[in-house]
Protein backbone atom coordinates (compact mmCIF):
# COMPACT_ATOMS: atom_id res chain seq x y z
CA UNK A 1 0.00 0.00 0.00
CA UNK A 2 1.57 3.49 -0.87
CA UNK A 3 1.76 6.38 1.73
CA UNK A 4 -0.79 8.80 1.84
CA UNK A 5 0.53 12.24 0.93
CA UNK A 6 -1.04 15.97 1.53
CA UNK A 7 -5.29 14.58 2.32
CA UNK A 8 -6.73 16.30 4.61
CA UNK A 9 -8.88 14.84 6.86
CA UNK A 10 -11.91 16.55 6.01
CA UNK A 11 -10.79 15.36 2.49
CA UNK A 12 -10.43 11.70 3.30
CA UNK A 13 -13.97 11.97 5.13
CA UNK A 14 -15.78 12.99 2.37
CA UNK A 15 -14.00 10.43 -0.03
CA UNK A 16 -14.60 7.35 1.99
CA UNK A 17 -17.90 8.60 2.73
CA UNK A 18 -19.45 8.82 -1.14
CA UNK A 19 -17.25 5.21 -1.29
CA UNK A 20 -19.74 3.62 1.44
CA UNK A 21 -22.69 5.55 -0.07
CA UNK A 22 -21.96 4.25 -3.52
CA UNK A 23 -19.41 1.42 -3.59
CA UNK A 24 -19.90 1.48 -7.55
CA UNK A 25 -17.90 4.72 -7.41
CA UNK A 26 -14.83 4.89 -9.17
CA UNK A 27 -11.05 6.71 -8.21
CA UNK A 28 -11.30 8.80 -11.29
CA UNK A 29 -14.89 9.61 -10.51
CA UNK A 30 -14.17 10.06 -6.50
CA UNK A 31 -11.22 12.59 -7.68
CA UNK A 32 -13.95 14.72 -9.99
CA UNK A 33 -16.31 14.49 -6.49
CA UNK A 34 -12.95 16.13 -4.39
CA UNK A 35 -12.00 18.73 -7.04
CA UNK A 36 -15.46 20.10 -7.25
CA UNK A 37 -16.01 20.19 -3.64
CA UNK A 38 -12.19 21.39 -2.32
CA UNK A 39 -11.12 22.42 -5.46
CA UNK A 40 -8.16 20.49 -5.25
CA UNK A 41 -6.92 17.86 -7.04
CA UNK A 42 -6.40 13.95 -5.60
CA UNK A 43 -4.83 11.73 -7.02
CA UNK A 44 -6.22 8.27 -8.23
CA UNK A 45 -3.62 6.33 -6.48
CA UNK A 46 -3.66 8.24 -3.25
CA UNK A 47 -7.58 7.69 -3.18
CA UNK A 48 -7.13 3.93 -3.87
CA UNK A 49 -4.98 3.98 -1.01
CA UNK A 50 -7.27 5.71 1.12
CA UNK A 51 -9.90 3.21 0.21
CA UNK A 52 -8.03 0.27 0.37
CA UNK A 53 -7.00 1.04 3.86
CA UNK A 54 -10.62 1.32 4.79
CA UNK A 55 -11.34 -1.80 3.54
CA UNK A 56 -13.95 -0.38 0.68
CA UNK A 57 -11.90 -1.54 -2.17
CA UNK A 58 -13.78 -3.81 -4.95
CA UNK A 59 -12.45 -7.53 -4.44
CA UNK A 60 -10.68 -8.62 -8.26
CA UNK A 61 -10.23 -11.77 -7.04
CA UNK A 62 -11.16 -13.94 -3.76
CA UNK A 63 -9.63 -12.87 -1.13
CA UNK A 64 -7.96 -15.70 0.99
CA UNK A 65 -7.96 -14.69 4.28
CA UNK A 66 -8.81 -17.20 6.81
CA UNK A 67 -12.25 -16.38 8.45
CA UNK A 68 -14.52 -17.83 11.31
CA UNK A 69 -17.38 -19.44 9.15
CA UNK A 70 -21.04 -19.26 11.10
CA UNK A 71 -21.75 -22.36 9.16
CA UNK A 72 -21.27 -24.51 6.52
CA UNK A 73 -24.09 -25.33 4.58
CA UNK A 74 -24.43 -29.20 3.80
CA UNK A 75 -23.25 -31.08 0.70
CA UNK A 76 -26.41 -31.73 -0.68
CA UNK A 77 -27.84 -28.31 -0.11
CA UNK A 78 -25.08 -26.61 -2.18
CA UNK A 79 -26.17 -28.92 -5.19
CA UNK A 80 -29.84 -28.23 -5.15
CA UNK A 81 -28.62 -24.79 -5.35
CA UNK A 82 -25.65 -24.93 -7.45
CA UNK A 83 -28.02 -24.26 -10.29
CA UNK A 84 -28.68 -20.46 -9.77
CA UNK A 85 -25.65 -19.76 -7.41
CA UNK A 86 -22.88 -21.25 -8.39
CA UNK A 87 -23.82 -22.17 -12.07
CA UNK A 88 -24.31 -18.51 -13.17
CA UNK A 89 -21.42 -16.31 -12.45
CA UNK A 90 -22.10 -13.25 -10.44
CA UNK A 91 -22.90 -9.73 -12.31
CA UNK A 92 -20.07 -7.96 -12.94
CA UNK A 93 -19.75 -4.24 -10.96
CA UNK A 94 -19.06 -1.39 -12.74
CA UNK A 95 -15.47 -0.10 -12.05
CA UNK A 96 -13.84 2.52 -14.57
CA UNK A 97 -11.05 1.62 -16.72
CA UNK A 98 -9.01 4.47 -15.35
CA UNK A 99 -9.13 3.24 -12.35
CA UNK A 100 -5.99 1.76 -10.35
CA UNK A 101 -6.20 -2.20 -10.07
CA UNK A 102 -5.78 -3.26 -6.42
CA UNK A 103 -3.79 -6.03 -6.00
CA UNK A 104 -5.20 -9.34 -5.04
CA UNK A 105 -3.80 -13.26 -4.87
CA UNK A 106 -4.36 -14.67 -8.08
CA UNK A 107 -6.92 -17.10 -8.02
CA UNK A 108 -6.39 -20.60 -9.81
CA UNK A 109 -9.28 -21.32 -12.61
CA UNK A 110 -10.07 -24.34 -13.90
CA UNK A 111 -11.33 -25.66 -17.35
CA UNK A 112 -14.91 -27.07 -17.07
CA UNK A 113 -16.36 -28.98 -19.63
CA UNK A 114 -19.78 -28.20 -21.04
CA UNK A 115 -22.68 -29.60 -19.19
CA UNK A 116 -26.16 -29.91 -18.89
CA UNK A 117 -28.41 -28.97 -15.48
CA UNK A 118 -31.88 -28.96 -14.62
CA UNK A 119 -33.67 -25.11 -13.88
CA UNK A 120 -36.72 -23.30 -13.60
CA UNK A 121 -37.90 -20.21 -14.67
CA UNK A 122 -36.62 -18.47 -11.49
CA UNK A 123 -34.12 -17.79 -14.26
CA UNK A 124 -36.24 -14.54 -14.87
CA UNK A 125 -35.74 -13.34 -11.27
CA UNK A 126 -32.25 -14.02 -11.69
CA UNK A 127 -31.79 -12.14 -14.98
CA UNK A 128 -33.92 -8.74 -13.16
CA UNK A 129 -31.61 -9.40 -9.98
CA UNK A 130 -28.48 -8.78 -12.47
CA UNK A 131 -30.29 -5.48 -13.76
CA UNK A 132 -30.94 -3.92 -10.64
CA UNK A 133 -27.80 -5.22 -8.55
CA UNK A 134 -29.30 -6.26 -5.74
CA UNK A 135 -28.02 -9.69 -3.99
CA UNK A 136 -24.64 -7.58 -4.21
CA UNK A 137 -25.94 -4.13 -2.13
CA UNK A 138 -28.04 -6.69 0.57
CA UNK A 139 -24.98 -8.60 1.03
CA UNK A 140 -22.54 -5.48 1.59
CA UNK A 141 -25.24 -4.41 4.39
CA UNK A 142 -25.68 -7.68 5.89
CA UNK A 143 -21.83 -7.36 6.09
CA UNK A 144 -21.59 -3.87 7.84
CA UNK A 145 -23.93 -5.70 10.84
CA UNK A 146 -21.63 -8.59 11.27
CA UNK A 147 -18.83 -8.97 13.17
CA UNK A 148 -17.08 -11.87 11.40
CA UNK A 149 -17.30 -11.66 7.80
CA UNK A 150 -16.97 -14.86 5.48
CA UNK A 151 -15.77 -15.29 2.13
CA UNK A 152 -18.81 -17.11 0.55
CA UNK A 153 -21.13 -14.64 2.02
CA UNK A 154 -22.58 -13.45 -1.49
CA UNK A 155 -23.68 -16.95 -2.51
CA UNK A 156 -25.00 -17.94 0.73
CA UNK A 157 -27.45 -14.75 0.73
CA UNK A 158 -28.07 -15.70 -2.85
CA UNK A 159 -29.39 -19.10 -1.73
CA UNK A 160 -31.52 -17.66 0.78
CA UNK A 161 -33.41 -15.60 -1.93
CA UNK A 162 -33.52 -18.39 -4.35
CA UNK A 163 -34.95 -20.79 -1.75
CA UNK A 164 -38.09 -18.21 -1.23
CA UNK A 165 -38.90 -19.06 -4.71
CA UNK A 166 -38.52 -22.84 -5.02
CA UNK A 167 -39.64 -24.51 -1.52
CA UNK A 168 -37.54 -27.55 -2.08
CA UNK A 169 -34.01 -25.48 -1.50
CA UNK A 170 -35.65 -24.39 2.05
CA UNK A 171 -34.08 -27.33 3.45
CA UNK A 172 -32.83 -27.63 7.32
CA UNK A 173 -29.60 -26.23 6.22
CA UNK A 174 -30.29 -23.15 4.87
CA UNK A 175 -32.90 -22.14 7.11
CA UNK A 176 -30.67 -22.39 9.83
CA UNK A 177 -28.09 -20.75 8.02
CA UNK A 178 -30.63 -17.56 7.96
CA UNK A 179 -31.21 -18.07 12.08
CA UNK A 180 -27.64 -17.96 12.66
CA UNK A 181 -27.28 -15.01 10.27
CA UNK A 182 -29.58 -13.22 12.04
CA UNK A 183 -29.02 -14.34 15.78
CA UNK A 184 -25.35 -12.49 15.23
CA UNK A 185 -26.32 -9.33 13.34
CA UNK A 186 -25.30 -6.62 15.30
CA UNK A 187 -27.36 -3.77 13.82
CA UNK A 188 -30.94 -3.54 12.35
CA UNK A 189 -30.95 -3.32 8.75
CA UNK A 190 -33.14 -0.10 6.98
CA UNK A 191 -35.02 -2.11 4.29
CA UNK A 192 -36.77 0.92 2.94
CA UNK A 193 -33.80 2.97 2.34
CA UNK A 194 -32.09 -0.25 0.66
CA UNK A 195 -34.95 -1.08 -2.19
CA UNK A 196 -35.79 2.59 -2.59
CA UNK A 197 -32.06 3.13 -3.80
CA UNK A 198 -32.08 -0.58 -5.35
CA UNK A 199 -35.39 1.21 -6.81
CA UNK A 200 -34.30 4.17 -8.58
CA UNK A 201 -34.50 3.75 -12.18
CA UNK A 202 -32.53 6.57 -14.74
CA UNK A 203 -35.23 7.72 -17.54
CA UNK A 204 -32.89 9.13 -19.77
CA UNK A 205 -29.02 10.45 -19.95
CA UNK A 206 -28.18 14.02 -21.01
CA UNK A 207 -25.13 14.01 -22.93
CA UNK A 208 -23.37 17.51 -23.05
CA UNK A 209 -20.41 18.61 -25.22
CA UNK A 210 -17.88 20.92 -25.21
CA UNK A 211 -19.04 23.39 -28.06
CA UNK A 212 -22.56 23.43 -25.54
CA UNK A 213 -24.36 20.87 -28.39
CA UNK A 214 -26.59 17.49 -26.87
CA UNK A 215 -28.03 14.84 -27.10
CA UNK A 216 -30.11 12.48 -24.92
CA UNK A 217 -30.24 8.63 -24.66
CA UNK A 218 -32.62 6.46 -23.18
CA UNK A 219 -31.43 4.27 -20.19
CA UNK A 220 -31.63 1.07 -22.38
CA UNK A 221 -29.81 2.33 -25.44
CA UNK A 222 -32.64 2.08 -28.21
CA UNK A 223 -31.87 5.20 -29.70
CA UNK A 224 -30.90 9.17 -29.77
CA UNK A 225 -33.91 11.72 -28.58
CA UNK A 226 -33.87 15.09 -29.10
CA UNK A 227 -35.47 15.84 -25.67
CA UNK A 228 -35.92 14.11 -22.51
CA UNK A 229 -39.44 13.73 -23.41
CA UNK A 230 -38.40 9.61 -23.21
CA UNK A 231 -41.15 6.40 -22.40
CA UNK A 232 -41.00 4.88 -18.99
CA UNK A 233 -40.72 1.56 -20.93
CA UNK A 234 -37.14 2.68 -21.59
CA UNK A 235 -36.34 3.53 -18.45
CA UNK A 236 -33.56 0.90 -16.36
CA UNK A 237 -31.97 0.88 -13.24
CA UNK A 238 -29.28 2.75 -11.87
CA UNK A 239 -27.04 0.42 -11.23
CA UNK A 240 -27.53 -1.21 -14.82
CA UNK A 241 -27.05 2.41 -16.42
CA UNK A 242 -23.60 3.17 -14.61
CA UNK A 243 -22.64 -0.58 -15.90
CA UNK A 244 -23.73 0.77 -19.51
CA UNK A 245 -21.96 4.00 -19.18
CA UNK A 246 -18.37 2.10 -17.76
CA UNK A 247 -18.77 0.03 -20.48
CA UNK A 248 -19.49 2.51 -23.40
CA UNK A 249 -17.77 5.29 -22.38
CA UNK A 250 -14.82 4.52 -20.38
CA UNK A 251 -13.71 1.00 -21.88
CA UNK A 252 -13.19 0.21 -25.50
CA UNK A 253 -16.31 -1.65 -26.51
CA UNK A 254 -18.18 0.20 -29.31
CA UNK A 255 -21.11 1.94 -28.37
CA UNK A 256 -24.41 0.23 -29.37
CA UNK A 257 -27.41 1.58 -30.38
CA UNK A 258 -30.60 -0.35 -31.56
CA UNK A 259 -31.58 2.08 -34.26
CA UNK A 260 -31.38 6.07 -35.65
CA UNK A 261 -33.74 7.98 -34.59
CA UNK A 262 -36.69 9.51 -36.62
CA UNK A 263 -37.84 8.41 -40.28
CA UNK A 264 -37.91 11.60 -42.79
CA UNK A 265 -34.81 13.44 -41.61
CA UNK A 266 -31.56 13.08 -39.27
CA UNK A 267 -31.85 14.97 -36.42
CA UNK A 268 -29.28 17.16 -35.15
CA UNK A 269 -29.02 15.75 -31.78
CA UNK A 270 -28.21 12.08 -33.82
CA UNK A 271 -25.10 13.95 -35.56
CA UNK A 272 -24.08 15.43 -32.15
CA UNK A 273 -24.00 11.88 -31.27
CA UNK A 274 -22.17 10.46 -34.08
CA UNK A 275 -19.82 13.61 -33.75
CA UNK A 276 -19.00 13.52 -30.34
CA UNK A 277 -17.02 10.07 -30.70
CA UNK A 278 -14.70 11.75 -33.02
CA UNK A 279 -12.84 13.12 -29.77
CA UNK A 280 -12.55 17.00 -31.35
CA UNK A 281 -14.44 19.85 -30.48
CA UNK A 282 -17.71 18.50 -30.18
CA UNK A 283 -16.77 15.59 -27.57
CA UNK A 284 -18.75 14.67 -24.73
CA UNK A 285 -17.97 16.91 -21.84
CA UNK A 286 -20.64 15.69 -18.99
CA UNK A 287 -23.38 13.35 -18.60
CA UNK A 288 -26.13 13.75 -16.63
CA UNK A 289 -28.72 11.34 -15.15
CA UNK A 290 -32.51 11.74 -14.88
CA UNK A 291 -34.98 9.71 -13.09
CA UNK A 292 -38.68 8.84 -13.58
CA UNK A 293 -40.01 12.80 -12.96
CA UNK A 294 -37.30 14.21 -15.17
CA UNK A 295 -35.71 14.95 -11.97
CA UNK A 296 -31.89 15.06 -12.12
CA UNK A 297 -29.96 12.29 -9.98
CA UNK A 298 -26.38 12.69 -10.83
CA UNK A 299 -24.01 14.40 -12.99
CA UNK A 300 -20.63 12.77 -14.47
CA UNK A 301 -18.09 14.75 -15.77
CA UNK A 302 -16.42 13.16 -18.76
CA UNK A 303 -13.15 14.31 -19.98
CA UNK A 304 -11.95 11.15 -22.06
CA UNK A 305 -10.49 12.82 -25.60
CA UNK A 306 -9.69 9.31 -27.31
CA UNK A 307 -11.75 8.55 -30.04
CA UNK A 308 -14.17 5.89 -29.07
CA UNK A 309 -16.65 3.64 -31.36
CA UNK A 310 -20.50 3.18 -32.52
CA UNK A 311 -22.56 1.11 -34.14
CA UNK A 312 -26.10 1.13 -34.82
CA UNK A 313 -29.56 0.00 -36.99
CA UNK A 314 -30.74 2.21 -39.92
CA UNK A 315 -33.82 0.70 -41.44
CA UNK A 316 -33.94 0.49 -45.19
CA UNK A 317 -37.03 3.27 -45.25
CA UNK A 318 -35.21 5.90 -42.74
CA UNK A 319 -33.66 9.30 -44.30
CA UNK A 320 -34.14 7.95 -47.48
CA UNK A 321 -33.98 12.16 -49.30
CA UNK A 322 -30.89 12.40 -47.31
CA UNK A 323 -28.28 9.00 -47.54
CA UNK A 324 -26.21 8.38 -50.04
CA UNK A 325 -24.97 4.73 -50.90
CA UNK A 326 -21.51 5.19 -51.98
CA UNK A 327 -20.61 1.06 -52.00
CA UNK A 328 -22.11 -1.80 -51.93
CA UNK A 329 -20.63 -5.51 -52.36
CA UNK A 330 -21.57 -8.67 -53.25
CA UNK A 331 -23.92 -10.53 -50.64
CA UNK A 332 -21.87 -13.82 -48.66
CA UNK A 333 -23.36 -15.96 -46.26
CA UNK A 334 -23.06 -15.54 -42.19
CA UNK A 335 -23.85 -17.79 -39.41
CA UNK A 336 -25.17 -16.77 -36.40
CA UNK A 337 -24.22 -19.38 -33.68
CA UNK A 338 -25.84 -17.86 -30.82
CA UNK A 339 -29.67 -17.84 -32.90
CA UNK A 340 -28.51 -20.56 -34.71
CA UNK A 341 -29.95 -18.81 -38.08
CA UNK A 342 -28.80 -17.70 -41.48
CA UNK A 343 -28.14 -14.23 -42.47
CA UNK A 344 -26.36 -12.74 -45.66
CA UNK A 345 -24.51 -9.32 -45.34
CA UNK A 346 -22.70 -7.14 -47.85
CA UNK A 347 -20.36 -4.78 -47.47
CA UNK A 348 -22.11 -0.88 -47.46
CA UNK A 349 -20.61 2.58 -47.45
CA UNK A 350 -23.30 5.06 -46.75
CA UNK A 351 -23.00 9.02 -46.46
CA UNK A 352 -25.72 10.53 -44.15
CA UNK A 353 -26.43 14.60 -44.36
CA UNK A 354 -28.54 16.72 -41.88
CA UNK A 355 -30.11 19.78 -43.61
CA UNK A 356 -30.39 21.92 -41.01
CA UNK A 357 -26.59 21.95 -40.03
CA UNK A 358 -25.12 21.19 -43.67
CA UNK A 359 -23.32 18.62 -42.13
CA UNK A 360 -22.53 15.21 -43.47
CA UNK A 361 -20.90 11.57 -42.57
CA UNK A 362 -19.77 8.89 -44.08
CA UNK A 363 -19.81 5.31 -42.30
CA UNK A 364 -19.15 1.96 -43.33
CA UNK A 365 -21.13 -0.96 -42.31
CA UNK A 366 -22.93 -4.07 -44.01
CA UNK A 367 -26.52 -4.78 -45.13
CA UNK A 368 -28.56 -7.76 -43.72
CA UNK A 369 -30.64 -9.86 -45.42
CA UNK A 370 -32.22 -13.05 -44.17
CA UNK A 371 -32.03 -15.23 -47.85
CA UNK A 372 -30.24 -13.89 -51.12
CA UNK A 373 -34.13 -13.59 -52.79
CA UNK A 374 -35.14 -10.73 -50.37
CA UNK A 375 -34.80 -7.01 -50.19
CA UNK A 376 -32.43 -5.68 -47.20
CA UNK A 377 -34.01 -6.09 -43.69
CA UNK A 378 -31.60 -3.58 -42.25
CA UNK A 379 -28.36 -1.76 -42.27
CA UNK A 380 -25.86 -1.70 -39.67
CA UNK A 381 -23.28 1.10 -39.95
CA UNK A 382 -20.29 2.17 -37.26
CA UNK A 383 -17.66 4.18 -37.18
CA UNK A 384 -15.59 1.49 -37.20
CA UNK A 385 -13.29 0.86 -40.17
CA UNK A 386 -12.63 -3.16 -41.73
CA UNK A 387 -9.03 -2.62 -40.04
CA UNK A 388 -10.35 -2.11 -36.84
CA UNK A 389 -13.28 -5.00 -36.91
CA UNK A 390 -14.48 -7.13 -39.04
CA UNK A 391 -17.66 -6.58 -40.73
CA UNK A 392 -18.60 -10.63 -39.27
CA UNK A 393 -17.68 -8.97 -35.81
CA UNK A 394 -19.83 -6.06 -36.52
CA UNK A 395 -22.76 -8.39 -37.03
CA UNK A 396 -22.34 -10.78 -34.02
CA UNK A 397 -21.52 -7.64 -31.64
CA UNK A 398 -25.01 -6.22 -32.79
CA UNK A 399 -26.76 -9.12 -32.90
CA UNK A 400 -25.77 -9.64 -29.45
CA UNK A 401 -27.27 -7.10 -28.09
CA UNK A 402 -30.26 -6.54 -30.59
CA UNK A 403 -31.05 -10.32 -31.97
CA UNK A 404 -34.66 -10.13 -32.66
CA UNK A 405 -34.85 -6.82 -35.52
CA UNK A 406 -38.22 -6.36 -37.15
CA UNK A 407 -39.79 -7.73 -33.42
CA UNK A 408 -37.64 -5.20 -31.78
CA UNK A 409 -38.73 -2.02 -33.99
CA UNK A 410 -42.40 -3.36 -33.78
CA UNK A 411 -42.23 -3.45 -30.16
CA UNK A 412 -40.75 -0.06 -29.99
CA UNK A 413 -42.96 1.73 -32.03
CA UNK A 414 -46.20 0.11 -30.07
CA UNK A 415 -44.33 1.19 -26.60
CA UNK A 416 -44.08 5.11 -28.56
CA UNK A 417 -47.49 5.06 -29.51
CA UNK A 418 -49.04 4.06 -26.25
CA UNK A 419 -46.58 6.83 -24.47
CA UNK A 420 -47.78 9.54 -27.01
CA UNK A 421 -51.37 8.84 -26.02
CA UNK A 422 -51.25 7.85 -22.32
CA UNK A 423 -47.87 9.91 -21.07
CA UNK A 424 -49.79 12.01 -18.53
CA UNK A 425 -51.38 8.56 -17.40
CA UNK A 426 -48.10 6.44 -16.97
CA UNK A 427 -46.85 4.95 -13.61
CA UNK A 428 -43.33 4.65 -13.44
CA UNK A 429 -42.30 1.67 -11.21
CA UNK A 430 -41.30 2.92 -7.73
CA UNK A 431 -40.82 1.85 -4.22
CA UNK A 432 -44.36 2.78 -3.85
CA UNK A 433 -45.35 0.07 -5.99
CA UNK A 434 -44.34 -2.26 -2.77
CA UNK A 435 -46.28 -3.45 -0.09
CA UNK A 436 -43.71 -1.86 2.18
CA UNK A 437 -44.72 -1.13 5.91
CA UNK A 438 -42.03 1.93 6.72
CA UNK A 439 -42.39 1.28 10.12
CA UNK A 440 -42.10 -2.31 10.55
CA UNK A 441 -38.96 -3.93 12.29
CA UNK A 442 -36.42 -4.81 9.95
CA UNK A 443 -34.22 -8.19 9.85
CA UNK A 444 -32.60 -10.21 6.76
CA UNK A 445 -36.03 -12.60 6.37
CA UNK A 446 -38.07 -9.31 5.51
CA UNK A 447 -35.48 -7.26 3.33
CA UNK A 448 -35.08 -10.80 1.24
CA UNK A 449 -38.98 -11.16 1.19
CA UNK A 450 -39.41 -7.56 -0.11
CA UNK A 451 -36.12 -7.95 -2.31
CA UNK A 452 -37.76 -11.02 -3.94
CA UNK A 453 -41.12 -8.70 -4.45
CA UNK A 454 -39.00 -6.42 -6.05
CA UNK A 455 -37.87 -8.76 -8.43
CA UNK A 456 -40.90 -9.52 -9.37
CA UNK A 457 -42.81 -6.38 -9.79
CA UNK A 458 -39.32 -5.58 -12.42
CA UNK A 459 -39.81 -8.92 -14.09
CA UNK A 460 -43.69 -8.21 -14.40
CA UNK A 461 -42.99 -4.16 -15.60
CA UNK A 462 -39.73 -4.36 -18.21
CA UNK A 463 -40.14 -8.06 -19.48
CA UNK A 464 -43.55 -8.98 -19.71
CA UNK A 465 -46.85 -7.43 -21.57
CA UNK A 466 -48.47 -4.95 -20.14
CA UNK A 467 -51.44 -7.25 -18.96
CA UNK A 468 -48.69 -8.59 -15.87
CA UNK A 469 -47.89 -5.17 -14.41
CA UNK A 470 -50.72 -5.86 -11.81
CA UNK A 471 -50.83 -9.68 -11.77
CA UNK A 472 -49.56 -11.23 -7.90
CA UNK A 473 -46.37 -13.39 -7.04
CA UNK A 474 -48.48 -16.24 -7.11
CA UNK A 475 -49.53 -16.13 -10.60
CA UNK A 476 -46.27 -15.59 -11.80
CA UNK A 477 -44.92 -18.33 -10.30
CA UNK A 478 -47.55 -20.72 -11.38
CA UNK A 479 -46.72 -19.56 -15.30
CA UNK A 480 -42.93 -18.55 -15.21
CA UNK A 481 -40.84 -19.20 -12.33
CA UNK A 482 -41.92 -22.96 -11.66
CA UNK A 483 -41.68 -23.86 -15.58
CA UNK A 484 -38.44 -26.68 -16.13
CA UNK A 485 -35.80 -25.85 -18.30
CA UNK A 486 -32.22 -27.24 -19.08
CA UNK A 487 -29.26 -24.88 -18.48
CA UNK A 488 -26.03 -25.97 -20.74
CA UNK A 489 -23.08 -23.91 -20.76
CA UNK A 490 -21.41 -22.89 -24.16
CA UNK A 491 -17.58 -22.05 -24.22
CA UNK A 492 -19.13 -17.92 -24.77
CA UNK A 493 -22.38 -18.28 -23.52
CA UNK A 494 -24.98 -19.77 -21.23
CA UNK A 495 -28.27 -21.08 -22.80
CA UNK A 496 -31.15 -21.46 -20.98
CA UNK A 497 -33.52 -24.04 -22.76
CA UNK A 498 -37.43 -24.12 -21.31
CA UNK A 499 -39.47 -26.77 -21.20
CA UNK A 500 -43.60 -25.72 -20.69
CA UNK A 501 -45.74 -28.27 -20.39
CA UNK A 502 -48.23 -29.75 -22.84
CA UNK A 503 -51.22 -27.36 -23.67
CA UNK A 504 -49.10 -24.45 -22.17
CA UNK A 505 -51.56 -21.18 -23.10
CA UNK A 506 -48.82 -18.71 -22.19
CA UNK A 507 -46.08 -19.63 -24.58
CA UNK A 508 -46.33 -16.04 -26.80
CA UNK A 509 -46.13 -14.33 -23.29
CA UNK A 510 -43.22 -16.18 -22.44
CA UNK A 511 -41.88 -16.34 -25.52
CA UNK A 512 -41.90 -12.01 -25.41
CA UNK A 513 -40.47 -12.11 -22.12
CA UNK A 514 -37.20 -14.06 -23.02
CA UNK A 515 -36.98 -12.11 -26.07
CA UNK A 516 -36.99 -8.45 -24.33
CA UNK A 517 -34.23 -10.33 -21.60
CA UNK A 518 -32.07 -11.16 -24.47
CA UNK A 519 -31.72 -7.82 -25.35
CA UNK A 520 -30.32 -6.32 -21.69
CA UNK A 521 -27.51 -8.39 -22.89
CA UNK A 522 -26.98 -10.02 -19.17
CA UNK A 523 -23.38 -10.82 -19.78
CA UNK A 524 -21.77 -12.45 -15.87
CA UNK A 525 -18.67 -11.83 -15.17
CA UNK A 526 -17.18 -15.35 -16.57
CA UNK A 527 -17.43 -13.33 -19.92
CA UNK A 528 -20.72 -15.78 -20.82
CA UNK A 529 -23.59 -14.01 -22.21
CA UNK A 530 -26.96 -15.62 -20.79
CA UNK A 531 -28.95 -16.52 -23.77
CA UNK A 532 -32.96 -17.62 -22.88
CA UNK A 533 -34.95 -19.48 -25.26
CA UNK A 534 -37.80 -22.89 -25.50
CA UNK A 535 -36.43 -25.82 -26.42
CA UNK A 536 -37.70 -26.26 -30.07
CA UNK A 537 -39.89 -29.56 -29.41
CA UNK A 538 -41.50 -27.52 -27.63
CA UNK A 539 -42.37 -25.00 -30.23
CA UNK A 540 -46.11 -25.35 -32.54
Amino acid sequence: MGVIYKVKTEIKNFLLEQKKNQPVLSCRRLAALAQEKFQIKVSKSSINSIIKEAGLSMPVGRRRKKRRRLLEIPPKIQEEIKLLTQAISKAEEPVSKTEEPVTEEPVEVKSEEPKELECTGAILLKAADYLIGGTYYINEAIKKGLTQQEEDSLAKIESLLWSLVDKKLSQEGILSYLTELQSVMTTKLDTFQILSTLMQEVRGIKATLLDGGIFYLDGQLHTVWSTLHIPYDFNTTIYNIKSYINKYFYKDTPFLLCMAPGYDTPTPEFFNFILSFEAKEKTISKLTLYGNKFEGLEEIPFSQSKRRFFIFGLWPWQFVDYRKVKKLGEFRPFYFEALKKNFYIADIELELSQPNTNQLVTLKGFAVKTSLTEKTRLIILSSLTQQELMPESWLTTYLNHWPNLEETFKDFSRKLELFTYTASSQVAISIKSLNLNREAPSDIKTLLDNYLEALDLYTRWHFLPFEYENQDFSTMKERFYNLKGILKKEKDYILVSFLPPANYRYLAHLQYALRRINEREIVFRDSKRLWLDIASAFLP
